[in-house]
């Protein structure tokens, strides 16, 4: 567990929410607890004012009903109680909505968009520990991205000297410490909505692999430096699944790869070795930029790899970017569309309509919604239809399934 005193005081209150939330899971049951996402406000009942007034409007009930507030890095409140119902508290979020009456949030009833939600800790206490790690990993990334931008200028770009130095690194490095493994999951039919993965994408982590060999080298201050970079890595990544005993827990395998790595000696011996031997599916992720910047090279290749039993991935779609790229054109197999909660505001809201034309026209069952990192990423996706999910979220539901199945499996 981390420490506190390794938070900055931005992200305290999310590290003292979830230290308490993780020691109540023993004594959970009479607790419940709201969620007022002020956050969602608009900028100008954002201030420090009308945070101060929301968070007074609790106090008398922090004592009256031994409960603890707890005012986010967002400006979100998180209000928990115990042995008193949620109609006890609504007087107090009736008045918070008074006081914001002004704003659009303030006649939003919707639970996943609206100006609160309601946890019964009784019955919904993995999915309310769940969204408080969620908000403390988020708090923590706010924190650490703003550590790194005040030490951004240590950060030496990368230039062809230390190209060359990160080359026969990368080379000589143990690659294996670097790879990560994570599922595209459907949810199954039925009571228990079981989570079962489609395929696993290996991929290697850039982060992890900069502050292993070059902490103070900014990899991506040049794009084609980097891309370069990338195509070592490839060839790295191919030479890995050839000379490795590799197991995923789906039938079908994704390599995130660019495109000239395809042409690559490198990739013939793979496919020599590893595709033409494996029992299920491989794809093939390709960057949407990579794509286009070398879309001739694209469409001479597709074909034939499509013949030769590969599967077509376009990787890395915001939402603007998905009325720009036609999958069925592209002859694509897939398309990763990456989820931020920026979907939920009211300016993509707004868009909602052509949003679900656009993963229709796709094929629902073609989008995989990528970077889900919340249940709300997965309702807002199921609500356009999509089936595939990609993400820490899902990674986490995986774990929790598999670790039930093991204790299932104990004798007792």
């Amino acid at each position: 567990m981390i420490e506190p005193r390794q938070y900055g005081q931005q992200a305290l209150q999310e590290y003292l929410l979830l230290d308490y939330v993780q020691r109540l899971e023993t004594r959970k049951f009479g607790h419940r607890a709201v969620h007022i996402h002020l956050s969602r406000l608009k900028p100008f009942h954002r201030r420090d004012y009308h945070i101060r007034v929301a968070t007074n409007t609790f106090e008398s009930y922090v004592k009256l009903y031994v409960g603890r507030i707890f005012v986010l890095t967002n400006n979100d409140l998180l209000f928990i109680w115990k042995d008193k119902s949620i109609a006890d508290v609504e007087p107090a979020v009736d008045t918070l909505r008074y006081l914001f009456r002004d704003d659009p949030l303030a006649q939003d009833q919707s639970e996943e968009t609206g100006f609160c939600t309601w946890y019964n800790l009784n019955t919904e206490f993995q999915e309310f520990l769940l969204l408080c790690q969620h908000m403390n990993e988020r708090a923590r990334k706010i924190q650490q991205s703003a550590m790194a931008q005040d030490s951004s200028d240590l950060l030496q770009p990368i230039n062809a000297d230390n190209l060359a130095q990160l080359e026969d690194t990368i080379h000589s490095a143990d690659l294996s410490e670097h790879i990560r493994q994570q599922p595209v999951c459907v949810f199954g039919k039925g009571e228990g909505r079981e989570l079962h993965p489609v395929f696993d994408e290996f991929f290697v982590s850039i982060a992890d692999l900069r502050n292993a060999i070059m902490p103070s080298i900014d990899l991506a201050s040049n794009r084609w430096l980097f891309q370069h970079m990338t195509e070592v890595l490839d060839k790295r990544m191919l030479n890995y699944l050839c000379k490795r005993t590799f197991r995923t827990h789906a039938s079908s395998f994704s390599l995130n790869l660019n495109l000239a790595t395809l042409t690559s000696k490198d990739f013939e011996r793979f496919d020599e070795i590893v595709r033409q031997k494996w029992p299920g599916n491989v794809i093939i992720e390709l960057n949407q930029v990579d794509l286009f910047s070398n879309l001739e090279t694209y469409l001479n290749v597709r074909d034939d790899f499509q013949a030769r039993g590969y599967r077509i991935l376009i990787d890395n779609l915001t939402v603007e970017a998905l009325s720009f790229v036609d999958r069925k054109s592209l002859k694509a197999d897939f398309i990763k569309v990456a989820w931020s909660q920026e979907m939920t505001d009211n300016v993509i809201r707004k868009k909602y309509k052509e949003l679900d034309t656009l993963v229709q026209s796709s094929g629902r069952e073609r989008v995989i919604l990528c970077r889900c990192d919340s249940a709300t990423a997965i309702k807002f996706g199921q609500s356009l239809g999509i089936t595939l999910f990609q993400g820490r979220y899902i990674d986490n539901m995986i774990a929790r399934q598999r670790a039930a199945k093991r204790a299932a499996k104990r004798p007792v």
